[in-house]
């Protein structure tokens, strides 16, 4: 299933014991539509807040299933805020998270006052090095460890992420970050990018950033950007699922 979700009134992906979730959402509207208990399974979770624009899930059924009646049920039993664009079948090892080899997101960021677009951006009016945000982004492509960016508290990890792109984008008063990797740590991309902002923000250098970087502690990098200027962008698989629709669509570097 390629879908996508809004997620300022979700409390993330992954279903839970009380509060509404996209995943939860999906298997009541599938078991309201197949008469029987379905369980979905995402390409990542998602915090609360944050949003989806083409996010891949996938669920095992013993129905007989025709995927353009699915997507048209579906859609009549689904919230406002999650649609499903489409679905086709796989083979049985197929697995949404497992099967994924990489996965993207986007953040963006707004940097004058508005009336549209805040539930999905972070609002900033702050004066800041943008050269210094376009040489931190691809200091990060290739292996790296990014324990300087993941959720402190976390259970323990090796810490290694193969960024395969990392890019900011100035398009008229907004900036837009996009990052596609192999694997994400826990909050590692509101990190980077609350973190980069921060440096950019005070004109640190990338000394600074680079001591930062490879300190590989939490402690020694900047806040967390906004739940809300966060989106999952797209993923990659072995085989094109969708023609490709399944993938991040990059802004072309200028």
């Amino acid at each position: 299933m390629r879908l996508s979700y809004h997620g300022a009134n979700f409390l993330g992906w992954q279903r839970q014991a009380e509060g509404r979730t996209v995943q939860a959402s999906l298997e009541s509207a599938l078991a309201t539509w197949l008469r029987s208990e379905v369980e979905v399974l995402g390409v990542g979770r998602t915090d609360s807040g944050v949003h989806a624009l083409n996010y891949i899930a996938h669920c095992d059924t013993n129905s007989v299933v025709d995927c353009s009646e699915m997507v048209y049920r579906m859609n009549r039993f689904l919230p406002d805020d999650l649609v499903l664009f489409e679905a086709v079948p796989v083979t049985m090892d197929f697995h949404a998270r497992f099967s994924a080899v990489s996965r993207a997101y986007q953040y963006r960021i707004q940097r004058s006052k508005v009336v549209f677009g805040r539930d999905t951006s972070w609002q900033l009016d702050r004066t800041m090095n943008v050269q210094l945000l376009h040489q931190m982004a691809e200091s990060i492509i290739g292996t790296h460890h990014f324990g300087a960016f993941e959720r402190s508290g976390s259970a323990p990890t090796n810490g290694m992420c193969s960024i395969s792109h990392a890019q900011w984008n100035v398009l008229g008063e907004d900036l837009l970050f996009e990052i596609e990797g192999s694997r994400f740590l826990r909050n590692m991309v509101r990190a980077l990018v609350g973190t980069m902002i921060e440096q950019a923000i005070a004109d640190r250098g990338m000394d600074d950033w680079e001591t930062l970087r490879q300190s590989q502690k939490r402690s020694d990098s900047g806040p967390s950007a906004p739940a809300q200027g966060l989106t999952f962008a797209g993923a990659a698989f072995a085989e094109c699922l969708f023609d490709g629709r399944e993938k991040p669509q990059f802004i072309p570097k200028r």
